[in-house]
């Protein structure tokens, strides 16, 4: 809030958000890969952001709304464990927006 207000940065600073990402998504599609959300946990770490995946990675290969965590253990240290399925979409998401409006609302109540 400090740097710009909600316009200025709706005008001049959200473009400028938009063409680091449009590069940084014209770059890995160079390399053959895609850009993806992602959480990686090891030890005590947890390391959350944008990241430049394999296309043929199972995070890569997600679509829509899906969800996937990959298991890496002493057991699956070459090829991880795949959990992979439908994520909250849309609906659940409002749903769960909603609630937690709610239980707010009753604070104030």
């Amino acid at each position: 809030p400090k740097a710009m207000d909600v316009e200025e940065f709706l005008a001049n600073g959200l473009p400028q958000l938009d063409s680091q990402i449009a590069g940084r998504v014209t770059k890995a599609a160079s390399n053959g890969n895609v850009l993806r959300y992602a959480c990686m946990i090891k030890g005590s770490r947890c390391e959350v952001g944008v990241q430049e995946l394999p296309k043929n990675s199972a995070l890569g290969r997600l679509r829509g709304s899906d969800n996937v965590l990959e298991v890496y253990s002493r057991c699956y240290s070459e090829q991880p464990l795949v959990i992979q399925g439908a994520g909250a979409g849309n609906d659940t998401t409002a749903a769960g927006v909603l609630a937690d409006i709610l239980d707010i609302q009753d604070l104030f109540t």
